[in-house]
């Protein structure tokens, strides 16, 4: 069980104590899998907190995954830094077929079954996740489209799909995004239809 009662670091709220281990108990029981449902009573017991505690933060158990699911993925597939937007896109989609192919694409394929039937956790996982990831991929795109490295005339919408809707497709269906060669052939070929003629780019 993990332990609620934590040593905390000077001005740490114990409250924030006992809502990282909620988070955390509730990805370990993703992680794990096997017979044992993920369910609130599951979470209260592998962290120690009482189900009143969870059900304060999180209305749903399909809202706490996603929330558990959301404190890992910020880190581990963010946009780097990088001047070619082709460049920043092919890093980004490897850092997410990466997360996706290990224990985390579990998480991330009972997120998206579970949102189908909790309005709670499909609304925390588009708020939370798609549409700031989508705003930023956005924002690559458009740098591109400046930079005349893409064609100036992109649907960035139709773009974004064609480039993170195989993932999360072979996720479900395959449960396998792919590997870095997948992900090379996948931006290869969408590139054929968004990048700039030669004459136009400025690089």
């Amino acid at each position: 069980m993990t332990a609620v009662t934590e040593e905390r670091g000077p001005g740490r709220p114990r409250c924030q104590d006992t809502r990282q281990s909620i988070l955390r108990a509730a990805y370990e029981l993703f992680d794990e899998g096997g017979d044992q449902p993920f369910t609130i009573e599951a979470v209260a017991r592998r962290s120690g907190a009482a189900k009143t505690t969870i059900y304060r933060w999180w209305p749903t158990k399909g809202a706490l995954a996603t929330e558990a699911f959301l404190t890992i993925a910020e880190k581990r597939s963010a946009f780097p830094e990088t001047g070619s937007a082709v460049a920043g896109l092919r890093v980004q989609l490897k850092a997410l077929a990466k997360l996706f192919r290990g224990r985390t694409g579990r998480l991330v394929a009972g997120i998206i079954t579970e949102a189908h039937s909790d309005p709670e956790a499909r609304k925390a996982f588009i708020d939370g996740y798609l549409k700031p990831r989508r705003a930023a991929a956005a924002r690559i795109l458009q740098r591109g489209m400046a930079d005349g490295e893409l064609r100036p005339d992109l649907d960035i919408e139709t773009v974004c799909d064609a480039l993170y809707g195989p993932l999360y497709l072979r996720l479900m269906v395959r449960d396998n995004p792919g590997d870095d060669a997948a992900i090379d052939r996948l931006i290869d070929m969408v590139l054929e239809g968004i990048k700039a003629p030669p004459q136009a780019s400025r690089r």
